[in-house]
């Protein structure tokens, strides 16, 4: 405000500058107060020249201040409206991520599921097919084996189902017991 006074008082410009801005905030300042204090209206009495570039330095350094705090005002919350629409955006971009690897997980996980059922359904299969072929395989080994005790003049073993169900389910067997 000094330094605007001074500019005042060494320029013609900026003096009547000064002295027009401070003679419109007297009157619209005293005719306000008239008003409000419930005065009737009487002729309001200009300011000297010096009090009027003391007064108009002084606004005008206000007003300068004054548009500076707006100023960085508005710049602080353009700066936060941004910064909060990038964080927003950041959080959608990371949603969408999120969406996507959740439907990707979920599918891979419907294929594995499927992929289980169909190795499950092979296992189950060939659990039947080993069964068949060991029963299969009994028979002939145990038709040979008599052949070949018969021949050597012995009586064959006689082994119960039960014991060959044992057998086949993987439990131990004592064949030595077993009815002749």
């Amino acid at each position: 405000a000094n330094a605007l006074k001074q500019q005042a008082k060494s320029h013609d410009v900026f003096r009547s500058l000064c002295i027009n801005v401070a003679q419109v905030a007297h009157r619209t300042e005293m005719n306000w107060k008239m008003r409000v204090l419930g005065y009737k209206k009487e002729k309001i009495r200009p300011l000297n020249d010096a009090r009027a570039i003391d007064a108009g330095a002084n606004f005008l350094g206000e007003a300068f201040i004054f548009s500076v705090a707006v100023s960085l005002i508005f710049a602080e919350q353009i700066r936060s409206r941004s910064q909060a629409r990038r964080q927003r955006d950041a959080v959608d971009d990371r949603l969408d991520e999120l969406e996507l690897s959740s439907a990707q997980y979920r599918q891979e996980l419907d294929r594995l599921e499927t992929e289980r059922r169909l190795l499950r359904t092979e296992v189950d299969d060939l659990a039947s097919e080993t069964v068949t072929l060991s029963a299969i395989l009994m028979q002939v080994l145990g038709r040979d084996l008599d052949k070949r005790i018969v021949e050597q003049g012995r009586q064959p073993l006689k082994i119960d189902q039960g014991t060959v169900d044992r057998f086949l389910d993987g439990k131990a067997v004592d064949i030595t017991n077993s009815k002749k």
